[in-house]
């Protein structure tokens, strides 16, 4: 891509932010397009931020990727999935990268020229590294931790990216996949990861429904017959399940899956049985030993137990998990009100802490200039 039209794209892509009230935690969407330099050809792609996502902070977030956009029903879905258990604390906040494929290429996108000459999956897979993850870290700060979402066809072709490319990915979706092409076995390829040695858990996760009955035999013996402790695979069947259906009936349990051992990790911080403020680094690098990465807890758990510290007049462990929540959280300037409310109940000085939080909410995109305005009525 050269300099000229990189500058022209990231203005659209500048210009192109909307803010609207379709989703609960995801309220920044950007829909753009340009010319893949691997494939040739023009790529529609949405990007969907979270709430608290700005420019002016360096936190990083997890990327998923979703194909198959244009899959209106189903894309939806599993968009719809994900903001739904982000907002139940069941999964981080993430960026998420939605790519449409021309009905006419798509095939194509996913085959291996190893199977026919039309095949474009090698360069769908440069596309795809170089391109699309690429632009997600360098312009939107995403993190290395990675999870890819296929349905069909681009579940074969994700199922492939996780065989090929294990160690740039920490996670799979692959919906009503099959495992065949000419020339391909994939479970074959599974197979061989059983040989690998890796630090950290990947996790390959699919669904399938009543066209692939013997991919899903296919796919529960390789499970089966895998040793390796660090390739964490499972499934769900649907013998009866269209192949439409299968994307709505698995999405939910499988992104309940990979993230399970984060909601573990968090939770036990929040439990309130937990009484602990040093437990949180131990906790942390549980999830950062686990993932390979850093996976921040959410919003809710973090100011939910720090006002549960409050409440049992543990005031400096409140301001303790606070201030952990602005690390994490840089937009949430509210919860400098909450610490100051704290250190007055201790009868500490709070003019540094008034001072960032002024500096905080001038910088911050998470609130309107309405909620701005009422939150700066609220210093004391």
């Amino acid at each position: 891509m050269n300099k000229i039209f990189l500058s022209f794209f990231l203005t659209i892509f500048i210009s192109q932010i909307l803010f609207g009230q379709e989703y609960s935690v995801y309220k920044s969407k950007i829909d753009t397009s340009f010319v893949s330099s691997h494939l040739g050809y023009e790529k529609k792609i949405s990007i969907l931020l979270p709430d608290d996502w700005q420019n002016n902070n360096e936190k990083k977030y997890p990327l998923i990727i979703v194909f198959d956009r244009q899959n209106i029903r189903s894309h939806n879905q599993i968009i719809n999935t994900i903001d739904y258990l982000t907002a139940s604390e069941q999964m981080p906040r993430s960026i998420i990268i939605s790519i449409e494929s021309d009905n006419s290429r798509r095939i194509n996108e996913a085959k291996s020229p190893i199977s026919s000459e039309s095949g474009k999956a090698h360069l769908n897979e440069k596309y795809l590294f170089n391109e699309i993850i690429n632009l997600a870290e360098s312009k939107f700060k995403a993190s290395q931790f990675r999870v890819l979402i296929g349905h069909s066809w681009y579940g074969h072709f994700t199922t492939s990216m996780f065989t090929k490319n294990i160690d740039n990915l920490s996670a799979v979706i692959a919906l009503d996949p099959f495992f065949k092409q000419k020339n391909i076995s994939l479970i074959d390829s599974i197979s061989t990861l059983n040989n690998l040695e890796i630090k950290h858990t990947k996790y390959f996760r699919y669904s399938i429904g009543k066209d692939y009955p013997e991919d899903y035999r296919a796919i529960e013996n390789a499970k089966n017959e895998n040793t390796n402790s660090k390739i964490d695979i499972k499934g769900s069947y649907f013998p009866r399940a269209f192949h439409n259906a299968v994307p709505g009936l698995g999405i939910g349990e499988a992104l309940y899956d990979i993230f399970e051992y984060w909601s573990i990790q968090q939770y036990t911080f929040f439990n309130p049985s937990n009484k602990s403020v040093d437990v949180f680094t131990e906790l942390k690098n549980n999830i950062i030993n686990h993932y390979g990465n850093n996976l921040n807890f959410s919003l809710g758990v973090l100011n939910g137990k720090a006002w549960g510290f409050y409440n049992e007049e543990e005031y400096l462990k409140a301001i303790t998990v606070w201030n952990e929540l602005m690390n994490q959280y840089p937009s949430f300037s509210e919860a400098y009100l909450y610490i100051i409310d704290a250190q007055q109940q201790l009868r500490l000085d709070t003019s540094k802490t008034k001072i960032k939080f002024k500096q905080s909410l001038q910088l911050s995109q998470y609130y309107s200039q309405e909620e701005k305005k009422e939150l700066l009525s609220e210093l004391k």
